[in-house]
């Protein structure tokens, strides 16, 4: 099964593999007649007066019909030595032609079939469901796209057409060496059981340990990512040592397992090395054997010789293909494991309808799969479109995962969600995201330019859609201060801005597609009050007027919203205004005596403020 899907990944280029196999095939079909090119001549030259020994005659070497006739033309020596010469070079040309039009179809085969098979992965990924993200390694994915699909098109094309390299050189050398002397065929191939049943233990012991090789060199590679991305945070806590040690651990275990692969390697090379040239020496004896005894003659043996390393070297050669082969089935079962995974498309909706954003939830729960435990509990609230709702709870107490199911990152098993009274789940999940605009509470930002972070959600927008939408995220002062404005590149994931200006950034981003329905998950948590206040009074302006849901921990931010629902355990523990919730005993209550205080000290000082100046 290993094997199907390994050469599965191969599918539409058989077309192409079969031509690159068959200039490999012709490639050594040409060559195994080089030798009898030698030959010919030494048949030649022994036969000349003084220098003949009673050899064969010359016309028993097997080379084409044609070629003997055009050799033969007259019986001067050095006439047919210059037309030996000349019908040799231009065999030789024809050969390295051939040769290089059959390793330039090498090399295109290989990175068409790796572009195809990295597209495909790489589209399939992005398929895959929410679930899936939150538990890969990023440094996994990585290896999975990049190596391991080399690793495997390197096999599929290079390996595999050596196998053809191998049976071709293989079948042409042994039929011309049977044209000279069988036994010598015979000879040679009886060393064959011992090398196949050494490569198959070699195969056996070595696939494991290329398993492990792999394994190994994900987990440093995600150490590696994850400490190139959190660098900000190493240097704060001072933990470079630490991430050192942690880096120096995986990095010991991924030699350890490379030296154990590469001892096993050297034993098998080694032993594959004596064995190819201990069976050399014995044709050279048995070749002199049979001159002694006039069963051959010196230019039998000497073409026998060079056909005889055209068969042991390549049998040699079964070692590297096999030691890539489990390397590639290691690769392939990586790849073919994620390629495995069902694309969260399969359950998905059909109907495109307009979206006003009038949302219902009716007895929605919801759990993950690795627990019994709900985390919404028979959810039901109501928003009507173009109304602003604000979402708190404490942590953990389903906010983020009413955003969640609202995108179909998870589907809800039991109660049913309707958006402008269509069941979710009838929704083309594609076309429900497109109309839902999200602002996360960490944004992730591009290494583009400010305006380009903006303008990327709606790359035909017009300039001053994007000024318009930095203004209300209050950005635009903020702007004014980089030295190349709206043109200053931020550096990756944004590390160059503040955590506020990353969030106001996205803010403005959302603001520039326009969409029916927006949301911001705890997104102005890293700006001050006094931002916070100018952001939520801009979203006011009648041109951005849409459904929007608001998760925050701040009264100050929910308490403007036309609607707060309060959410407790999975639970609705009460929805209304703030003027109702703040009266009414309480989680919402409780938060506001706490931080309506802080919002009465802030607006009189900013009254004071305005009042001095």
């Amino acid at each position: 099964m290993r094997f199907i899907k390994l050469y599965r990944l191969a599918k539409g280029f058989l077309l192409l593999f079969m031509v690159a196999a068959f200039l490999t095939a012709f490639h050594q079909w040409t060559y195994s007649n080089v030798p009898l090119f030698t030959q010919f001549l030494l048949k030649t030259l022994l036969s000349q007066p003084g220098i003949g020994l009673g050899m064969e005659p010359i016309g028993s070497v097997n080379l084409p019909q044609f070629l003997i006739a055009f050799f033969e033309i007259d019986d001067i020596v050095i006439n047919i030595i210059i037309r030996v010469a000349v019908s040799l070079m231009i065999l030789q040309v024809l050969r390295f032609t051939l040769r290089f039009f059959e390793m330039w179809l090498r090399g295109a085969l290989q990175e068409r079939m790796a572009e195809k098979m990295r597209i495909r992965l790489y589209g399939h990924i992005q398929d895959l469901n929410y679930e899936f993200h939150n538990k890969s390694d990023s440094g996994d994915l990585i290896q999975r796209v990049t190596s391991d699909v080399e690793t495997t098109t390197g096999f599929l094309t290079g390996r595999m057409l050596d196998a053809v390299h191998l049976l071709a050189t293989l079948v042409f050398g042994a039929y011309q060496l049977i044209q000279i002397n069988p036994t010598m065929v015979w000879i040679t191939f009886a060393i064959m059981p011992v090398i196949a049943t050494s490569s198959v233990i070699y195969f056996v012991k070595i696939d494991k340990i290329f398993m492990n090789i792999e394994k190994t060199e994900s987990n440093m590679m995600t150490v590696v990512q994850e400490n190139l991305s959190g660098s900000r945070v190493v240097r704060a806590f001072a933990n470079e040592a630490f991430e050192i040690e942690k880096m120096e651990k995986k990095n010991s275990e991924y030699r350890n397992a490379l030296t154990k692969a590469n001892k096993i390697i050297a034993i098998y090379w080694a032993v594959m090395d004596f064995i190819g040239i201990s069976q050399y020496l014995i044709i050279i004896a048995v070749g002199v054997r049979f001159v002694q005894l006039g069963t051959m003659d010196a230019a039998g043996v000497a073409a026998s010789l060079a056909l005889v390393g055209m068969l042991i070297w390549p049998i040699r050669g079964l070692g590297r293909i096999i030691n890539d082969f489990g390397k590639a089935l290691v690769a392939s079962d990586r790849i073919n494991e994620i390629l495995d995974k069902p694309s969260e498309y399969l359950n998905n909706g059909t109907l495109t309808p307009e979206i006003k954003g009038h949302i219902e939830f009716k007895d929605v729960s919801f759990k993950f799969s690795d627990t019994q435990e709900h985390l919404l509990k028979k959810v039901n609230f109501k928003i009507k479109a173009g109304q602003t709702v604000a979402i708190i709870g404490r942590t953990g107490s389903g906010k983020s995962t009413i955003i969640n199911l609202l995108l179909r990152m998870y589907d809800y098993a039991d109660g049913d969600i309707l958006i402008d009274g269509i069941p979710l789940k009838d929704i083309e999940k594609k076309h429900i995201r497109n109309q839902i605009g999200v602002v996360l509470q960490d944004p992730f930002l591009y290494s583009k330019t400010v305006y380009e972070n903006i303008a990327i959600a709606h790359k035909n927008a017009d300039k001053d859609r994007v000024y318009r939408a930095a203004v209300t995220a209050a950005l635009e002062k903020d702007i004014k201060t980089f030295k190349q404005g709206y043109e200053t590149i931020v550096g990756e994931k944004g590390t160059t801005l503040s955590g506020g200006q990353k969030q106001r950034v996205a803010i403005a981003r959302v603001l520039v597609a326009d969409k029916p329905i927006l949301i911001f998950d705890d997104a102005l948590s890293a700006v001050d009050t006094k931002t916070d206040l100018m952001i939520r009074e801009a979203l006011l302006h009648k041109n951005y007027q849409h459904t929007t849901i608001i998760i925050t921990h701040r009264i100050t931010t929910a308490k403007e919203a036309d609607q707060i629902i309060v959410l407790d355990q999975g639970n609705i523990e009460a929805i209304g205004t703030h003027e109702q919730l703040a009266k009414k005993p309480g989680l919402y209550k409780k938060l506001w005596d706490i931080q309506g205080k802080l919002e009465h000290e802030f607006e009189a000082m900013l009254k004071e403020g305005e009042s001095h100046a």
